[in-house]
């Protein structure tokens, strides 16, 4: 069983700007990081300790990344031990849908399908200034 430190819903919009005006504005969401690195514009919003919203937005000249495979929800779950909670759901018989990588955001991660083909990452956060600002620790 994997034990969560932190839950995040993954949003793909079609109009990032105006999403992120109604998330973090109007709703009062939390900024805790943004980004435009060439794979077009995206934001964390924190809900509160171990509760975040990542919002992605269309890359230059193209579609929001996953909206051509269909994931334009998708979930994602902070572990303590990203390579043991891989072992574990392989050891089960869970198809790894995206190989366990180190990003260079601070966190290292892997995919699954849920039974529904929803896409569930499952991630490490390994950058302790993020992790403090997400109030994720694993103790």
């Amino acid at each position: 069983m994997l034990h969560p430190l932190e839950f995040r819903a993954m949003l793909v919009v079609a109009d990032y700007p105006a999403s992120l005006h109604f998330y973090e504005t109007l709703l009062g969401l939390r900024r805790v990081m943004a980004w435009d690195n060439g794979h077009g514009p995206g934001a964390l919003l924190s809900l509160g300790p171990g509760r975040t919203l990542e919002l992605r937005g269309a890359r230059p000249g193209g579609d929001a990344p996953g909206a051509a495979a269909g994931d334009r929800l998708m979930l994602g779950m902070a572990v303590a031990d990203a390579q043991a909670a891989h072992d574990a759901l392989a050891a089960a018989g869970v198809t790894i849908v995206r190989r366990l990588k180190d990003n260079p955001w601070g966190d290292r991660s892997f995919a699954v399908r849920d039974p529904d083909g929803i896409r569930v990452w499952v991630y490490q956060i390994t950058d302790p200034r993020l992790a403090g600002e997400l109030g994720v620790n694993d103790g």
